[in-house]
């Protein structure tokens, strides 16, 4: 399993990622590392979506700012993860383009959304009409400060849905 990980806007938050990653079990090929992060420029999706272009791994976790990256790249940059796993899905704080994009890659990817009940970007109980998610799965954890602290109940989560994602696997005719 080929799995690209896209961490928050924030530099710590890729050694949280890392350990939701371990938690889980989950072997990974890249946690992306943003330009942001040590240039001083401003924050960038699409100049990040860039570096995923015609990627297309088993797996895509990301968090926040990442979500955003991810649903930019899948739509302008071909980028297609076989499933993925959205969590802190900022969808109340960003432009409805990219509320759009969120929208597009739920509808033709697997996905599970990960969030806090009052999550400061948007509650777990707006996000499926907000999204307008048919397919995918969100899933509540309780919470309101955007950090997402409970790596293990998060990577159990995960582990149960990639468990049920494959179960429901049929073998191509």
């Amino acid at each position: 399993m080929q799995t690209i990980a896209l961490p928050g806007r924030h530099p710590q938050t890729e050694a949280w990622l890392r350990s939701l990653l371990a938690a889980a079990g989950l072997p990974f090929d890249a946690v992306i590392r943003y330009r942001h992060w040590t240039s001083g420029v401003e924050a960038n999706a699409a100049a990040e979506a860039e570096r995923l272009a015609d990627a297309a791994p088993s797996l895509l976790v990301a968090k926040s700012f990442g979500t955003v990256v991810a649903a930019t790249a899948f739509d302008r940059n071909n980028f297609r993860p076989a499933a993925a796993v959205l969590i802190g899905t900022p969808y109340q704080a960003i432009p409805a383009a990219d509320v759009r994009l969120l929208r597009r890659l739920a509808r033709e990817s697997p996905v599970l959304f990960i969030q806090q009940s009052d999550d400061p970007g948007g509650p777990a109980s707006r996000l499926a009409s907000t999204l307008e998610v048919v397919d995918s799965t969100v899933a509540a954890v309780p919470g309101d400060d955007h950090l997402y602290g409970d790596v293990t109940s998060i990577a159990g989560l995960i582990r149960t849905w990639i468990t049920r994602l494959r179960s429901s696997d049929t073998p191509a005719a």
